[in-house]
């Protein structure tokens, strides 16, 4: 999901809550701004499901249009995901073509703290350690 979101007109308000819960939030990461958006877009789901009489013709109109701003958000991310793939890919190829021919050992990473197959020639004693096969 593309965060943060940017908002075409914003409406700031103030939330009231349990200090408990914002604790809870707090730990988790979660961005209140987004529980808020998330939520709400959850309650006006159920009131129109559930037949609401409040739900008019224009509401149905604005959260229609709200829905088509969000496809369009998630629609920019996914492409902007794709063209990150499709370079991805290519250094991967890259990569492979430039690490024919040379000898991979695995190694414990230090810096990522997990093993990893790196060219003989990098191997560095103060970041890695040769795995010994067992």
């Amino acid at each position: 999901m593309p965060y943060p979101k940017k908002f075409d007109d914003p409406y700031v308000t103030s939330v009231r809550l349990e200090r408990a819960e914002r604790k809870i939030a707090k730990s988790l990461h979660i961005d209140l701004s987004d529980a808020l958006r998330f939520g709400l877009n959850i309650i006006i789901k159920d009131r129109i499901a559930s037949g609401d009489p409040f739900v008019t013709s224009q509401v149905l109109e604005d959260f229609k249009a709200v829905e088509a701003a969000a496809i369009r958000d998630l629609e920019g991310y996914i492409r902007l995901k794709n063209t990150e793939q499709t370079t991805l890919d290519k250094m991967v190829e890259l990569k492979k073509e430039a690490e024919k021919g040379q000898e991979m050992i695995e190694v414990y990473d230090k810096g990522v703290e997990a093993y990893v197959h790196i060219p003989k020639n990098q191997f560095d004693p103060e970041w890695h350690i040769v795995r010994v096969p067992v």
